[in-house]
């Protein structure tokens, strides 16, 4: 993803278009329903310090920017499956989105406003750095209807630990039978990979027990979480970024759901404990001594023969010089230097040669020492 994000053109009245019964679109399906939805969370309204309350909250450019087509992940619940699969793929060129955040991400709230209807607040996602950032908070900007946050946030009962999700996604349920059985019934909700919670043993083996930061619980089968390793390795990179070959790309996308190019780079890093900017030309500036608040610094690697597996690779325009590209080199092939990255939309995740891209290498940021 670019650092500078593209403005896409909009009406105010495209966003009560959205808000008006008409345009609505289909009710969500009862699936994907939040797991604090039981525990009635208050809404943000306003209040400083937030969390998502939704499974993956899309950040927009500008409320006014949010077409009829994205209605279904402007909701408590989310459906943002769906609205991937409703949209065309000139629609997912056009989506107006800054990044993503995960269920449970704090966000720090500066003002809240009303457009066509709906209460929207402006926000910065934690755990997102960005040279956008003045304030040092090592977060990302953008607005997320208040309806997708709440203020509540409960501490875990004792004799939790922290583990994220491991998989692309993964659902959680509502009872430890149904999660045992991976009952469609029983489920609670598709959360993205390097979604955060508190968990402890469950009821039954091979399940845990996971709480929102509401007070809600559901239950995941045992290998669907994981703990944050220790001292991760840039092997351990690789093998994250290869669950996800095949996975469309999505302007924005910091979910198992889709990815753009630093999207991908940046969540698998943050997965093993390693927090990076957010954007191409941050993450490559971080390995030249530019690190925004939040984020690990780097190492700068110039030519190619001295990648080693898990480098950032990174890449500018034929006409250009900023980096507006970046993927993760993963060895070689037939003597080749490959790298797996989400290229564009209308492209999956892929595992490709360093050189095949049409774009120009301009070096990498190595963020592990192994």
């Amino acid at each position: 993803m670019y650092s500078v994000k593209t403005v896409l053109t909009a009406t105010a009245a495209v966003l009560f278009a959205l808000t008006t019964p008409a345009a609505a679109g289909p009710a969500a399906p009862p699936t994907p329903a939040s797991p604090s939805a039981s525990s009635a969370p208050r809404p943000c309204h306003g209040a400083a310090t937030c969390y998502v309350d939704v499974a993956v909250a899309q950040v927009w450019v500008s409320p006014e920017q949010v077409r009829p087509v994205d209605a279904p992940a402007t909701t408590n619940p989310a459906d943002i499956r769906g609205w991937l699969t409703t949209m065309s793929l000139d629609e997912r060129r056009e989506v107006a989105g800054e990044t993503q955040a995960l269920h449970g991400v704090t966000v720090t709230v500066d003002r809240t406003e009303s457009h066509g209807g709906l209460l929207w607040d402006h926000v910065w996602v934690h755990g997102q750095p960005t040279p956008r950032d003045q304030a040092g908070r090592g977060a990302y900007p953008g607005w997320i209807p208040d309806r997708q946050l709440t203020s509540e946030h409960r501490r875990p009962p004792a004799g939790t630990h922290e583990e994220r999700v491991a998989s692309p996604t993964a659902r959680g349920f509502a009872s430890a039978r149904a999660a045992l059985a991976g009952r469609p019934s029983g489920q609670m909700g598709e959360y993205s990979y390097n979604t955060s919670f508190p968990v402890k043993p469950g009821p039954v083996p091979g399940v845990v027990t996971a709480y929102s930061p509401s007070g809600g619980r559901l239950f995941f089968r045992a290998d669907d979480l994981a703990r944050v390793p220790v001292a991760p390795s840039g092997a351990d990179v690789v093998a994250a970024a290869r669950a996800f070959l095949g996975l469309p790309y999505l302007w924005s996308g910091t979910s198992g759901f889709g990815y753009d190019c630093s999207g991908l780079t940046g969540q698998v890093y943050s997965a093993l404990g390693v927090t990076i900017p957010r954007d191409a030309q941050p993450q490559f500036e971080a390995g030249g001594g530019q690190v925004p608040a939040g984020s690990a610094a780097g190492v700068r690697i110039t030519g190619t023969q001295d990648l080693r597996l898990g480098d950032i690779v990174a890449f500018r325009p034929a006409t250009g010089t900023d980096v507006t590209h970046v993927g993760i080199y993963s060895g070689t092939r037939n003597g080749e230097p490959m790298m797996i990255n989400s290229p564009r939309t209308g492209d999956p995740v892929r595992e490709e040669p360093i050189g095949s891209t049409g774009r120009v290498y301009v070096g990498a940021t190595r963020f592990l020492t192994r």
